[in-house]
């Protein structure tokens, strides 16, 4: 297989939103069973799609490195040495070791808003600049169009009967401001496999949806994913505002930070200017 029609594959799977990885020997020493730049191509199960970097004991290791590196959703390299005279039941006569760089391909973000409204609307503008797929749920379509949002997935459904449907991972972000249904779209969210759910809600709401939904979900797995009140304390209650401050948080999970300030003290920037220096 050309290095063209790897690639090629490679495309088709990110633009499906498809976890994967390329596997390529990055540096080889001694005799080994293919050549520097060797690559292999490896879905999302761990499975070889396209490439080769030698086969026997060199792929089979490098194949399990790569499906673990997937499911961490990180990019590893990974180091071999072959010292079995026969390396893999192929005839391979090799001695020598090689490291194989694993470039994990994440799916762009997902963010799944359940409810057109005048949150979401403002969320989906937002999140569309900064990559995101987004799908909006909602059974109004006066809402839910593409007027409204010309570059999300549109459902028309019930959030509760649309999510079981949406293939929902890890990668997915689910924001809860339905009409009346936040309650079932919190209890069929919980099912998924979401890192967030996060529902527009008072404190007051927040505390009785638990209570609501305590004989039907796993609390003790909904809970550390469950963000409601959604957002950080940025200030503003108008939909734009409400919308930054859950992006803001959103975008902290994602890259695993606190979502804090980066400014330096006053004093700290004030300490390297000579006192005779100020006006």
């Amino acid at each position: 297989m050309s290095d063209v029609t790897l690639l090629r594959q490679l495309a088709d799977l990110i633009d499906a939103g498809t976890p994967c990885a390329t596997a390529q020997i990055v540096r080889a020493t001694g005799s080994i069973p293919n050549e520097l730049g060797a690559t292999m191509l490896v879905g999302p199960g761990g499975e070889l799609l396209a490439g080769t970097v030698g086969g026997g004991a060199i792929e089979a290791g490098a194949l399990e490195a790569t499906a673990k590196a997937i499911a961490a959703g990180k990019s590893q390299l990974y180091s071999t040495k072959l010292t079995e005279h026969e390396a893999g039941g192929i005839g391979m006569m090799c001695g020598g070791s090689c490291d194989v760089f694993i470039a994990v391909h994440n799916p762009a973000p997902r963010l799944l808003l359940l409810g057109a409204g005048h949150v979401n609307r403002c969320l989906a503008r937002l999140a569309d600049g900064l990559g995101y797929r987004i799908t909006v749920v909602d059974d109004r379509p006066e809402w839910a169009n593409a007027d409204n949002y010309p570059h999300a997935e549109l459902v028309l459904a019930q959030a509760e009967d649309a999510i079981p449907t949406l293939g929902v991972d890890r990668h997915t972000f689910i924001v809860v401001a339905t009409r009346d249904r936040d309650t079932p779209a919190v209890a069929a969210a919980s099912k998924t496999s979401a890192r967030y759910i996060g529902v527009v809600a008072s404190k007051r709401k927040a505390i009785q949806l638990v209570k609501d939904i305590a004989d039907r979900v796993d609390l003790d797995a909904l809970v550390p994913r469950l963000h409601a009140p959604i957002g950080l304390r940025l200030g503003g209650r108008s939909p734009e505002a409400v919308a930054l401050s859950i992006l803001a948080e959103i975008q902290a999970l994602q890259h695993d930070v606190q979502g804090d300030s980066m400014r330096l003290p006053p004093e700290k920037l004030l300490c390297y200017v000579p006192t005779a220096s100020r006006s």
